[in-house]
């Protein structure tokens, strides 16, 4: 984690839910709740050993380094171009997809475990939505080619609502791209970004 760094920030209420989403998912053994969950909890008489209260105070970071590579974030202007990101996710079928999107901040947060304090490295991130069919979305392959094969990707210029796949590990970012404007058609033109990926991919 690098420079600009702002300490104890208090996430707004609804990333602080993604939060917990997140931890919940990510240990499914344990139980994790809000500060007002919690609250919730003590009304109803429910045991407070047997969930982990997850307090919003972060400390957000504008940029990251993975090896030599340089990770920007929307909060930081003077890093912002380096914002964009891949990351690779598992889909309901078991394969395995890349997704483009814009970095809004890095963070560390530290939570309580029943084996002791832990502090996690996580990023915030807009994804954006996929062209309407593969087709458009492999625009740019050759015609003999498999998808696998196509580097430049189509994909739409706006983003899906914040959820839970919105706070990622930061070594889950794969590598940076390059976006870039693309129209496709001419009687009814339809303009789409391009996803250039930087061949540099992490994956760690």
């Amino acid at each position: 984690m690098l420079t600009p760094r702002n300490d104890r920030v208090s996430l707004p209420d609804d990333i602080y839910e993604l939060l917990v989403y997140y931890y919940n998912d990510a240990y499914y053994d344990l139980e994790f709740v809000t500060i007002a969950g919690a609250s919730d909890k003590l009304i109803l008489e429910e045991e407070s050993e047997d969930y982990i209260v997850v307090l919003p105070n972060i400390t957000q970071h504008g940029r990251i380094r993975i090896g030599s590579e340089i990770f920007g974030a929307n909060i930081a202007p003077r890093y912002r171009k380096n914002s964009y990101i891949l990351a690779k996710f598992i889909q309901d079928n078991e394969t395995i997809d890349t997704f483009p999107g814009e970095v809004q901040f890095y963070f560390t947060h530290t939570i309580d475990l029943p084996t002791g304090s832990k502090t996690h490295q996580l990023a915030f991130v807009k994804w954006y939505q996929s062209a309407p069919n593969p087709k458009t979305r492999f625009y740019c392959k050759a015609d003999d080619d498999d998808d696998e094969g196509c580097n430049v990707e189509l994909w739409k210029n706006e983003c899906h609502k914040a959820d839970r796949d919105s706070i990622i590990p930061i070594h889950n970012i794969y590598s940076r791209f390059v976006p870039s404007e693309f129209v496709v058609g001419t009687r009814t033109p339809k303009t789409y970004m391009a996803v250039t990926p930087i061949n540099r991919q992490f994956y760690l």
